[in-house]
């Protein structure tokens, strides 16, 4: 035997005898330390017990790090490789921040191999956009189609491109997780989140209630005196048809002196496609579901309790529920309240915490369309409902570092909270409105025609049925085209040493100015005059929350030391 194989020899029996102790030693420290029932590491083991919170929760990334956050992306055709400078300029915040952020609020499809069902359709080629355009991450918790197979093929386009996407997925403990992105200086946490239901507006009718003559004049009364405050509104209700004989409508009700059969079924207002029973295939949204009570004085309180038969208010305090909705005594009538599902606050705000512990920075983003009143149109509000305050103070609480919110069509405030910045409304950054696509094609196991589309469009339709002059399908789209919905800011947050450093807005005009309807909507750096009228009014709407916003060559500033 060589000296060599020798010593081999002696060394794989010396390893062997001390891999034998550390074994027996490694089994020890297994069956007492892992496992269920095992016993915790503790502090002076060396491995923490729980780590601590606060800095897991805390912004992680200490380098410069800037975070651009854009609205409702409702876009059908490509721009951005335009040489226009106003265009170019729009865009530019995005492509130079570490983190760009969207909300998915258009359906992208590959026409050429996928039967596409649906509206607000656009080619796959928005998606290279997008991503020229340098946008991250978007979120699909919104209130567009989540039916399979679109839904996917949606996902599937921007993901070839390289953006991550959120808010929506095969199951709801899928869709509450956040995705993450990776940059050079941190890994940036996003969650999508979209609040559900809670829509109603005066005056559309419903399930049937039968009141006394008396009872009906009270009703009548107070929708008259619902309707008297719609100057309160920059974009009100329209003026409902009047009431035939012996009913009115109201909250989503038709008061009747008619009788009504006690087994009559219950009329539930229409909700967004796929917020009903989803299909094995379909996608699941990260919803927090809603409740809202409609505002109304304690005299009209007394009455609708009356109606229910319910006059006394109980131990629960004076809130009523009945006819399927719900009602609270508010100062002023039409106003609107909401209360969080409890469940879906807390599984989501779980995630959230969840996420920021994964993650050195955290961005939410939540798509809602609640307003304050019951007179006031669809999605046109300036200042956050009730519910949503809430809601971003205890997401911030939880972690979240930049917290936009969008869905709204209009331009909200913007609150700086232990910190952290929260834009309540970021409105549209592009909003094609004027050439938005009529669906097209069906969905599996639908007939062609079925399950149409109708809203801003029903005119055309009705228009082409007629048999007169052809009509083009952007001919009856003025119902999105107005001054409100046409003007956005790119939210651009610079962080430094783990801080916020400093909120910059941009200004975005879609249209303050008259533009052809293929041009509509393109993010475009704004006149002088309209930068100066996009900043004051984020100003006023931001005065309840007392943010400090300065003004310097058409551009707004939020700074700290």
């Amino acid at each position: 035997m060589s000296k060599r194989s020798s010593g081999w020899r002696m060394c794989v029996a010396s390893a062997l005898t001390i891999g034998a102790m550390l074994g027996a030693h490694a089994h020890a420290q297994v069956a007492s330390n892992v496992g269920y029932g095992a016993r915790k590491f503790d502090g002076s083991s060396g491995v923490p017990k729980k780590p601590d919170q606060a800095k897991e929760l805390a912004l992680k990334i200490a380098q410069p790090f800037s975070v651009a956050s854009v609205g409702d992306l409702l876009q059908f055709q490509p721009f951005a490789t335009s040489n226009d400078p106003a265009v170019r300029a729009a865009i530019e915040p995005l492509r130079k921040a570490d983190v760009t952020t969207g909300d998915f609020e258009n359906e992208i499809m590959d026409f050429d191999n996928f039967a596409h069902a649906g509206g607000n359709l656009a080619t796959k080629e928005v998606a290279d956009d997008w991503r020229l355009m340098g946008i991250d991450l978007v979120s699909r918790a919104n209130n567009k189609d989540p039916r399979a197979p679109g839904v996917w093929n949606n996902l599937k386009e921007v993901e070839r491109v390289g953006i991550t996407h959120a808010g929506i997925a095969h199951s709801l403990p899928e869709a509450r997780m956040a995705r993450y992105f990776a940059t050079p200086k941190g890994l940036v946490g996003f969650a999508g989140i979209y609040a559900l239901g809670g829509l109603d507006a005066c005056c559309a009718g419903g399930t049937r209630v039968h009141v006394s003559p008396a009872q009906l004049a009270g009703v009548r009364a107070m929708k008259a005196a619902i309707l008297a405050r719609r100057d309160e509104v920059e974009v009100p209700v329209p003026l409902p048809a009047p009431d035939a004989d012996g009913e009115t409508k109201l909250f989503g009700l038709t008061f009747t002196t008619a009788t009504v059969p006690s087994d009559e079924p219950m009329v539930k207002p229409a909700l967004y496609p796929g917020d009903g029973a989803a299909g094995p295939d379909d996608g699941i949204r990260n919803s927090l579901r809603l409740t809202l009570f409609h505002g109304v004085t304690a005299a009209q309180m007394v009455l609708l309790r009356n109606i229910a038969g319910q006059p006394d208010a109980g131990e629960h305090g004076g809130d009523l529920k009945a006819f399927g909705t719900q009602f609270r005594v508010m100062d002023r009538p039409g106003e609107h309240s909401f209360d969080m599902n409890p469940q879906d606050l807390r599984e989501i705000l779980t995630q959230i915490r969840t996420a920021k512990q994964a993650s050195d920075l955290l961005v939410t983003n939540i798509h809602w369309h609640q307003n304050r009143y019951d007179f006031q149109a669809y999605s046109y509000d300036h200042f956050p409902a009730d519910f949503e305050i809430k809601f971003a103070h205890m997401a911030v609480d939880q972690g979240v570092d930049v917290f936009v919110g969008q869905g709204v069509h209009t331009l909200k405030g913007i609150e700086i909270y232990k910190g952290k910045p929260i834009f309540y409304g970021t409105s549209n950054f592009i909003f094609q409105s004027a050439i938005m696509p009529l669906p097209k094609g069906h969905y599996p196991g639908q007939k062609p025609g079925e399950g149409a589309f109708h809203g801003p469009f029903k005119e055309f339709e009705e228009a082409n049925a007629a048999g007169g002059p052809i009509v083009g399908e952007h001919e009856f789209q003025g119902f999105w085209q107005l001054k409100p919905t046409l003007e956005s800011y790119v939210a651009y947050t610079n962080f430094d040493g783990g801080k916020l450093k400093e909120v910059v807005i941009y200004p975005v005009d879609l249209g303050q100015t008259p533009r052809p309807g293929s041009q509509v909507g393109i993010p475009r750096k704004p006149s002088p005059e309209v930068a100066k009228k996009i900043l004051d009014e984020i100003v006023e709407y931001s005065k309840p929350f007392g943010t400090n916003i300065t003004i310097e060559d058409g551009v707004g500033y939020i700074r700290f030391q």
